[in-house]
């Protein structure tokens, strides 16, 4: 009897080993995260879908190389962003948001039928409010989440859309 216990000891241990090792060979996605990661991850997709929508309005409406540059660099960064959240989303096996046009619908109606100086105008003020949006969720991520990853990226998009909204109102001013 005693060998027994002993074998199922040293099976413990043995397995227990091989599953530390293969945590641990994990990719970064599968690292360790929370409710707070993937609130954020699913939560920042449907934002950043929005500031894209509003993004491509611009190209018909501007005439302003600042806002034509903005909304570009807007519409690729939030790109790369969602497909990233989404493979953590994937990765931790949970639902990538579903698209939906409704988030913004008003600030659309709002700037669709402006062009122009007008429509520049409306622009940047309601993409700043956007942006400001972000910046207080992804504060939020900061404090909240355990995925190393996402809490970078809450960190880069506070910097990177504080500053963003500063330009504009120096653009607004």
């Amino acid at each position: 009897m005693r060998w027994t216990t002993i074998a199922g000891a040293l099976l413990c241990v043995a397995l227990a080993g091989g599953c530390a090792a293969s945590a641990a060979g994990a990719p970064a996605a599968m690292a360790a995260y929370d409710q707070e990661d993937v609130r954020f991850s699913q939560d920042m997709i449907t934002h950043h879908r929005q500031t894209i929508q509003l993004a491509e309005l611009v190209a018909k409406r501007t005439t302003t190389p600042y806002v034509r540059e903005l909304s570009e660099k807007l519409e690729a960064g939030e790109k790369a962003d969602i497909q990233k959240m989404s493979s953590w989303l994937k990765s931790w096996q949970v639902a990538v948001p579903a698209e939906d046009d409704k988030g913004v619908a008003k600030q659309v109606a709002q700037l669709s039928p402006k062009s122009g100086k007008e429509f520049d105008k409306l622009w940047l003020s309601l993409i700043s409010q956007h942006l400001d949006h972000g910046v207080m969720m992804a504060s939020a991520a900061q404090s909240g989440g355990k995925h190393a990853p996402t809490i970078e990226m809450a960190a880069r998009l506070v910097t990177e859309q504080t500053a963003e909204i500063a330009e504009i109102k120096e653009q607004l001013a």
